[in-house]
């Protein structure tokens, strides 16, 4: 009798322990770590009939929800403020819509800009908006980079966001 005793002790320890241990392992966490964030990227060529990539447009939802996209170039003249147009409709039927208009400081090499940081509201019409990853992806734009403001020959073009065939 008392050998049963013994072994039943040690089955109801056993089984205890293995019960706290399970509940440690339980997968309903009450701070649950958030998805990481979307991205896009978009390819910059020389020209609009020169394929060759120079570069690329990049979109990435933050894990508040706001948006960035920055601007690399493979290469840049070092000193040389290249400006940057982000320009409503497409590479072959552009609008008169100046979106943005920034420069990108070259440093003889790979150069990248931010040019939208943690974006969550735009003004439209004088009344301001929530916008996030799915909003941007509903712009019809291309982008624009030029050699400098003085001599009006483009480095890089490419259409972004929603003026890219799905």
């Amino acid at each position: 009798m008392l050998t049963i005793k013994k072994h039943a002790l040690k089955i109801g320890a056993l089984a205890l322990a293995m019960g706290i241990t399970f509940a440690a392992c339980s997968d309903d966490d009450d701070n649950p770590t958030p998805a990481p964030g979307r991205t896009k990227e978009y390819k910059l060529t020389k020209s609009a009939t020169d394929a060759t990539q120079v570069g690329t447009i990049t979109l990435s939802e933050n894990t508040d929800s706001s948006v960035n996209l920055a601007i690399t170039l493979k290469a840049s003249a070092k000193d040389i403020k290249h400006p940057f147009y982000l320009i409503g409709g497409t590479v072959a039927a552009p609008v008169t819509d100046t979106l943005t208009k920034d420069t990108l400081v070259g440093n003889g090499a790979e150069a990248t800009k931010v040019i939208w940081n943690k974006i969550k509201t735009v003004v439209v019409n004088g009344s301001t908006r929530k916008f996030n990853f799915d909003s941007a992806l509903k712009i019809n734009a291309f982008a624009k980079v030029r050699y400098s403001a003085t001599k009006d020959s483009t480095i890089a073009i490419g259409n972004i966001l929603k003026s890219v065939a799905q």
